[in-house]
């Protein structure tokens, strides 16, 4: 029993076969495949390339066949690309090796997330109405991508401290994950402080970024120059599964302008003198110092003195004839022409005038060139002691009313040791020489060796010559 039903089924299936064998003698049988996707798998914003086998497995040939892409969301044709392709004849069992190969050249939008996309292929005869679907799927996956876009500071100045920010970006079409960054400069001229030269991300989504703070500070030793910093950036690519690391560099710039510091020094006739002082971590260059107008004070002559350059760390001097004005202690005194001893004996000048003048400042300009090669100006404001100023005017103007007789004869007799100095000097040296020969002779007779040099020595040192003496006894 079991045998007849062995025999029955193995004859049904070979009934089967011999139909189907007939049926596709006797008709068309195409098949389409996707033979080959390159790359694989397809990158957002780049071109994916798709060769696609169409075989005819039917007893009889098949002509016109066209197979037609219909391009959907991320896809798009390539420019100058058709979506359709037609083959002229396929021959019957015209498969495997044999297939005709059409090959299409698809893009994916920048944009698109990444995952799996479904592409529809469409089988037809040329002029027939009749069309066979396919779906096939393509795997797409985001391009990673991430730039340093930006250095918000371009000018370090020498010894200070001086925040730092750089601007992570992620430029790509997928998120950036565990990312670290790193800078240095080879010539350990930039430095960080406070802490070391590499910051962590855990993750920058499609379109953000990320900004990384760092204090640094340029050697003050450092010469003003363009110094390049080398930035790192590296990060996981889960496309490779392996780290994707960009290099670059980027330039800072050590030196850049300086500042000063001005103080009163005093006042003579008139002129008053004040002390400049390169205060900064920079030299200046070509520097001038300047009074503009200014209520409350006025320049007689020229109102700039140019200095030329200041290393940091230098000062000098730089000195103008100024009046005060506008109602100040000095345009008082000068506007009833009367010295200022005078002035005060007649309470022309009071103590709330004396303040005003002494609360007045004097605005000065100090204009210099950078290390970059920028003319730059520093605006600086001075407290002038009045009350010193008063007093050295008193004692000019006394010295030329009542006791103006003392003083023309301290002047004549400064007048006459300034030119006797130079006469008395080789008077004094002539008698000295006289008195070393008288004692040399005098020496000699007792001890023939003595010359100008223990004599010398026995009148400017006594009392070692004498112990000297001793000794030789």
């Amino acid at each position: 029993m079991k045998g007849k039903r062995g025999y029955i089924l193995l004859l049904v299936l070979i009934i089967s076969a011999l139909i189907v064998h007939a049926a596709g003698s006797d008709s068309q049988l195409i098949l389409v495949n996707l033979v080959n996707q390159d790359p694989d798998p397809a990158m957002t914003g780049d071109i994916v390339e798709l060769r696609f086998g169409v075989s005819n497995k039917g007893g009889q040939p098949a002509e016109n066949v066209v197979l037609e892409i219909i391009p959907e969301y991320p896809f798009s044709m390539v420019p100058g690309e058709s979506s359709a392709q037609r083959i002229d004849i396929l021959k019957a069992y015209q498969y495997d090796t044999d297939s005709k190969i059409l090959k299409f050249r698809l893009r994916i939008d920048k944009d698109a997330t990444a995952g799996k996309y479904e592409l529809k292929v469409n089988e037809y005869r040329e002029g027939s109405t009749v069309t066979a679907q396919k779906s096939i799927t393509l795997d797409v996956k985001s391009k990673e991508s991430a730039e340093i876009i930006h250095l918000d500071q371009v000018e370090l100045i020498p010894g200070k401290v001086t925040p730092l920010k750089f601007t992570i970006n992620n430029v790509g079409s997928a998120p950036l994950r565990d990312l670290s960054f790193q800078w240095e400069n080879s010539e350990d001229i930039v430095l960080p402080v406070g802490s070391d030269n590499t910051k962590y991300i855990k993750y920058i989504d499609v379109g953000e970024s990320v900004d990384l703070d760092f204090n640094v500070i340029a050697s003050a030793n450092a010469d003003p120059d363009l110094y390049k910093l080398d930035l790192s950036l590296t990060y996981d690519d889960p496309i490779t599964g392996t780290d994707k690391t960009i290099q670059t560099k980027a330039g800072v710039y050590v030196g850049g302008a300086t500042d000063f510091d001005v103080a009163y020094s005093g006042t003579a006739n008139g002129e008053y003198t004040f002390s400049l002082s390169n205060v900064g971590s920079v030299s200046a260059s070509s520097v001038t110092v300047k009074i503009p107008e200014q209520s409350g004070w006025r320049v007689s002559g020229s109102n700039s003195v140019i200095i030329g350059n200041l290393n940091k760390g230098d000062y000098t001097i730089a000195s103008f004839t100024l009046q005060q004005s506008s109602g100040g202690l000095f345009s008082q005194v000068g506007s009833q022409n009367v010295n200022p001893q005078e002035a005060r004996q007649r309470g022309n000048i009071t103590d709330s005038s004396q303040k005003t003048s002494r609360e007045t400042p004097i605005k000065m300009e100090i204009i210099y060139t950078d290390s970059r090669g920028n003319r730059n100006t520093v605006t600086k404001e001075v407290a002038v002691n009045a009350q010193s100023a008063l007093q050295i005017t008193d004692t000019a103007a006394a010295g030329t009313s009542a006791t103006g007789r003392r003083f023309t004869r301290q002047s004549a007799s400064q007048v006459f040791w300034a030119k006797a100095k130079w006469l008395i000097a080789p008077l004094i040296l002539l008698i000295f020489w006289f008195i070393v020969r008288g004692k040399v002779k005098k020496g000699r007779l007792e001890d023939p060796s003595y010359n100008a040099k223990r004599a010398i020595g026995e009148l400017l040192f006594p009392k070692r010559a004498k112990e000297k003496k001793k000794e030789r006894k």
